[in-house]
């Protein structure tokens, strides 16, 4: 067992825990006991996110070496996947945690049935949060959530989750950060500090023109959605009553599957790229904090966060208009039958661009705390 004292980072709703008769809090209290129990150590877990303790452990923790002591369990349900904040708590800590090659501090309890992660949905878009839960050992929750909570059952599976717990500890290997390689490298010498910076200077507007495209392309869906709702307008008038409407939607469904396609294809391009380099950059800007780095890579790593910075704060303005569009398809889609798989994939891909700004935007904050001395110096 390591010497830092372990710690967890409960991740669920607290709409899920009041639907349960407070059974997810008290399951954490209850692994934690058993915990402490097998080991002798305290196992603390953070549970209220709205609280300043929770907020300064969590940035504490990613930002140290404690890392290696850390989980996330997320509890699995429906509404936690509807939550932004649940989901941006598993992808920054994905990163964090891939970054120091420690992907099994994640922790994922399938508490109520997700069609996604067990593969049930397959007319339904990919979820990159779902992907992050699935290639982790998840555990299985989902019948003994029903159990009462002194049965044999019950209890042994507490002790099993604990013991697991404690092995992880035990047998997890030494946090080695990830090294990312420039996207372009063609040569076998490995690349140094300046050289990945400025493979990733290049990459930064890449991304923004990505979103760009991306907004581009919901506008014109926009425009569609706009001449369906004119379309109905005057076949009402007509007197075309439900079959009037029948015919725009069935009309507008074909009139979106370029479009859609289009949206669908790029959110998956824009999320894959941040998501696969995340744990690099991650380990760059760990990286950039160390104090004794030289100072042309001083000078780098300085004008790559610049990058960072603008680059946030630009698809920041996106992504919440991105996210407003969605909001307001979710509800047109429910009068169509036809139409209802187009909205789905459009707020997917919609979601995807907002998870990858959680990716943007922690790099960002870590950046913000990086002291690199001042520019007008250099």
């Amino acid at each position: 067992m390591t010497d830092a004292q372990p710690i967890g980072f409960w991740s669920y709703t607290h709409r899920d825990d009041h639907l349960d008769g407070g059974r997810i809090v008290r399951l954490s209290e209850q692994i934690a006991n058993a915990f402490e129990i097998i080991t002798g150590d305290p196992l603390e877990i953070f549970l209220d996110k709205k609280s300043l303790e929770w907020g300064d452990a969590w940035r504490m923790r990613l930002d140290s070496v404690l890392t290696g002591t850390t989980f996330l369990i997320p509890i699995v349900t429906p509404k936690f996947l509807m939550s932004q904040e649940c989901r941006r708590e598993v992808i920054t800590f994905a990163g964090h945690a891939a970054s120091l090659s420690l992907d099994e501090l994640l922790l994922p309890i399938h508490y109520v049935n997700v069609p996604q992660l067990t593969q049930e949905a397959e007319d339904h878009p990919a979820d990159e949060v779902v992907e992050l839960i699935s290639k982790r050992q998840w555990v299985d929750w989902r019948e003994l959530r029903l159990e009462d909570e002194d049965s044999p059952a019950y209890r042994k599976a507490v002790h099993e989750l604990a013991r697991r717990l404690a092995e992880i500890l035990d047998t997890a290997p030494p946090a080695q950060p990830v090294e990312l390689a420039p996207l372009n490298q063609v040569e076998e010498e490995p690349p140094g500090f300046i050289e990945i910076m400025a493979e990733m200077e290049e990459a930064l507007p890449a991304w923004y023109e990505t979103v760009q495209q991306f907004a581009e392309i919901i506008a014109s869906i926009g425009e569609e959605s706009t001449w369906a709702a004119v379309e109905i307008a005057a076949s009402d008038a007509r007197g075309g009553g439900f079959t009037g409407r029948m015919r725009v939607a069935e009309e507008l469904a074909t009139r979106l599957a370029e479009p859609v396609e289009k949206v669908d294809a790029l959110g998956s391009k824009y999320w894959t790229e941040l998501a696969a380099i995340d744990p690099g950059v991650i380990g760059i800007i760990r990286r950039a904090s160390e104090e004794d780095i030289p100072p042309e890579d001083r000078e780098a790593a300085r004008s790559f966060f610049k990058e960072i910075k603008e680059l946030a704060g630009v698809t920041t303005t996106t992504t919440a208009q991105l996210k407003e569009f969605s909001n307001s398809v979710g509800g047109a889609a429910q009068g169509s039958r036809r139409l209802r798989p187009k909205f789905r994939t459009i707020q997917a891909a919609v979601q995807k661009v907002i998870d990858s700004q959680t990716i943007i935007n922690e790099w960002s904050r870590m950046a913000d705390d990086v002291d690199l001395g001042d520019d007008d110096q250099h």
